[in-house]
C-alpha cells in the first residue's frame, strides 16, 4: 500500500502504485498516474492529466501538470503530460501539458531537471537530458537525448536541440542547435563539438575525428550552409553520426546557429 503522509491531499481517483511515497503537504490530482517507486518528497503538486513512469523523485515546490501558460489554452479541454522513468525533478521545477486538446508534452527517462527549470507545453524532451538551475524551454521545443542545457539559459519556441548538444550558461537561442555541437551566447553561434560528452559515452576515435572535420567545414570554412553540407557529403565518411547531423540540418525550419554569430537557413 502506498505510503501517504497524513497532511498530503490525494484525490481518490488517482492511480498510484503500491510502493509510491507521498510526503507532507503534497497534492495529487484525480487524473494523475504515479508508477512504481515514485517519491514525492514534500510540498509539491502533481496535477492535470499527468502520467509518470517508475522511480521518479519530485522535490519540494515543484508544480507538475499545471495548466499551460498559453492564452489559447481551453481549460475545458483535455491534454497530457507524459513522463518516463528514473527522473529527478528538483525544487521549483515546473512542467505543463499540451496547450492543444489531445496533445501531449513528453519528458523521457533518466533526466535530471534542476531547481527552477521549466518545460513548457508541447515540448518533447529526450532521455538523459540535464537542465541546470533557472533554464527553460518555451512551447514546442524538441530536445534530443543526452543534451545539456546550462544554467540561466533559454530556448525559443519551436526550436530543436539535436542529440548530445550543449547550450552554455546564460545563453538564449531562437535557432536550431545541431547534434553534438556546443552553442553559446544570444544566438552567438556554435563554438565547438561536445568532445567531453562524446568521450564519456564511448564514441570511437574515428567518429570523433569525423565530427571535428564536420565542425571545421560547417562552422569555420566560411561556406554557406548549403555548400558546407555538400562538402560534408562529398568529403567525410558517411558514419551514422554524420548522417544524423546532415538530416537534422536539412530538416530545420528555423535555420541553424552558425560559427561566427550569424544564423542562416539551409
Amino acid at each position: 500500500m502506498a505510503k501517504i503522509h497524513s497532511t498530503a491531499i490525494v484525490d481518490p481517483r488517482a492511480k498510484i502504485a503500491d510502493d509510491v511515497e507521498i510526503g507532507p503537504y503534497c497534492i495529487v490530482g484525480g487524473d494523475v498516474e504515479l508508477g512504481s517507486g515514485c517519491r514525492l518528497v514534500s510540498q509539491c503538486n502533481v496535477v492535470g492529466h499527468t502520467v509518470m513512469g517508475k522511480n521518479n523523485v519530485v522535490h519540494p515546490f515543484a508544480n507538475i501538470g499545471g495548466p499551460p501558460q498559453d492564452y489559447s489554452y481551453d481549460e475545458n479541454s483535455v491534454s497530457y503530460l507524459r513522463i518516463g522513468d528514473n527522473n529527478i525533478f528538483r525544487e521549483g521545477f515546473t512542467a505543463n501539458p499540451s496547450a492543444k486538446a489531445g496533445g501531449e508534452t513528453v519528458i523521457g527517462n533518466n533526466c535530471f531537471l534542476l531547481a527552477y527549470t521549466h518545460v513548457a507545453h508541447d515540448c518533447h524532451v529526450g532521455n538523459g537530458v540535464i537542465m541546470v538551475n533557472f533554464s527553460g524551454l518555451t512551447g514546442h521545443v524538441e530536445v534530443g537525448d543526452f543534451c545539456l542545457i546550462s544554467g540561466q539559459s533559454g530556448i525559443h519556441q519551436f526550436c530543436r536541440m539535436g542529440r548530445m548538444a550543449v547550450l552554455s550558461g546564460g545563453s538564449q537561442v531562437s535557432m536550431d542547435i545541431p547534434p553534438f555541437m556546443i552553442a553559446d551566447g544570444r544566438n552567438g553561434g556554435i563554438r565547438g563539438i561536445n568532445l567531453v560528452g562524446l568521450r564519456r559515452r564511448g564514441f570511437e576515435k574515428d567518429t570523433i575525428r569525423a565530427l571535428k572535420d564536420l565542425y571545421d567545414i560547417m562552422f569555420r570554412s566560411g561556406l554557406n550552409t548549403s555548400n558546407a553540407l555538400k562538402k560534408v557529403k562529398e568529403e567525410l565518411p558517411q558514419l551514422p553520426e554524420i548522417v544524423e547531423f546532415i538530416e537534422f540540418v536539412e530538416s530545420s525550419k528555423r535555420g541553424i546557429l552558425q560559427g561566427r554569430g550569424a544564423s542562416r537557413r539551409a
